[in-house]
């Protein structure tokens, strides 16, 4: 939505496991979501799978500002968006899972997940203080590796506990292209 470029979503049923038909695996043989298909793609189609290669192929593909020219802030865009991709979205999955998606109830690891998910709220807490986002006044790909995450797990944390981060939340889902992303979600 950022970028302008039209695309056509097709919804893949997790809970059918429809990731794992053998239709999907032509796309990905990962079997993981999401996986753009770009039938312009350089060299022809190409499918590309793993969020984070697919925000930076559409930046690259478009020219998007969500990739700073600056080289200064190219590479805090670099920090941040791969402090949101190792660190932050995995975490928050490990989180998720034991909290909110396990069958079995595994107290150690909830409290482990919950305490070092805490610790990177700090973290972007801290890095967003005084910043609209996590390079300054300008969005990035940064801001998108870590607002997925963030929204999914929005429920699980106080806001109040994280003033930044929360007023970072509804900035970006204040914005159209966010609204018009996740409105068919």
């Amino acid at each position: 939505e950022e970028t302008g470029l039209p695309y056509n979503l097709h919804p893949v049923a997790l809970p059918k496991r429809e990731q794992l038909s053998d239709a999907f695996k032509k796309l990905h043989v990962g079997h993981k979501i999401p996986v753009l298909v770009d039938s312009e793609g350089p060299g022809g189609p190409i499918n590309i799978p793993e969020s984070p290669a697919i925000l930076r192929y559409l930046a690259e593909k478009t020219k998007s500002p969500l990739i700073p020219s600056d080289a200064a802030k190219r590479v805090e865009m670099e920090i941040w968006f791969s402090y949101g991709v190792a660190t932050f979205c995995p975490i928050l999955a490990q989180h998720g899972y034991f909290n909110f998606r396990s069958s079995e109830d595994v107290p150690g690891a909830k409290k482990y997940y919950e305490t070092y998910a805490r610790d990177l709220y700090g973290v972007i807490n801290q890095r967003l203080e005084g910043r609209d986002y996590f390079i300054g006044d300008q969005i990035s790909l940064a801001d998108y590796a870590l607002y997925a995450d963030v929204r999914q797990y929005a429920k699980s944390y106080r806001p109040e506990d994280y003033p930044n981060v929360k007023a970072w939340y509804d900035r970006i889902s204040a914005r159209p292209a966010v609204q018009r992303a996740y409105a068919p979600i």
